[in-house]
């Protein structure tokens, strides 16, 4: 039986980790549009926002930034709705954190001017 179990871990350790990935919609002169899509316990990389954008909850839950200094702060994304978001501060930074068991899944579409 544990022989059983040794396997099932060596193979659970061999999985692939699920990531964050951004499917591109459309781009032109005045905007662009991804489709993020954020498993369950994955987390982006420290990165800020420049622009306005919308971000429009395809498949909703809550989703925490952390700050580079380690704020946390939990947005609640409701399927169906859109929100709208300012351009982050000058210096300012974050990451996004998915500590649910759920994937999100999130449509933004980002002004370029």
């Amino acid at each position: 039986m544990t022989w059983k179990l040794a396997i099932v871990a060596a193979l659970a350790l061999q999985a692939p980790k699920a990531e964050m990935t951004r499917v591109p919609q459309f781009e032109n002169d005045r905007a662009v549009s991804w489709k993020s899509v954020i498993p369950p316990h994955t987390e982006s990389t420290l990165h800020r926002h420049d622009r306005y954008r919308t971000v429009i909850g395809i498949v909703g839950g809550n989703l925490t930034t952390v700050t580079a200094d380690g704020h946390k702060t939990v947005t609640r994304y409701e399927t169906g709705k859109a929100y709208w978001q300012e351009p982050m501060r000058p210096g300012e930074m974050h990451k996004d954190v998915n500590e649910t068991d759920r994937t999100l899944e999130l449509m933004v579409v980002e002004l370029k001017n």
